[in-house]
């Protein structure tokens, strides 16, 4: 039987020029580009989150990463 995870992949830029990647799991499939860049755009605009103490300062990415992983099945011996 087949599974799929859905994911939602924000890769932000930090102060000194560090990157931080954000994992949102579960994203809706009706979600638009223009929503998870508003979302993206709320989290700096908003300091939510300062990773190692560095401020969030841009996005760089914004990925939905969908896997479908399959069960090999394996006869017993």
């Amino acid at each position: 039987m087949a599974t799929t995870t859905k994911n939602l992949v924000i890769t932000f830029k930090q102060e000194a020029d560090n990157t931080y990647s954000m994992t949102i799991p579960d994203y809706k499939d009706a979600i638009t580009d223009t929503e998870i860049l508003a979302g993206a755009q709320a989290i700096i605009t908003q300091n939510i989150f300062a990773p190692d103490g560095l401020d969030f300062i841009g996005v760089l990415t914004a990925k939905r990463v969908d896997t479908t992983t399959t069960e090999v099945e394996i006869p017993e011996a």
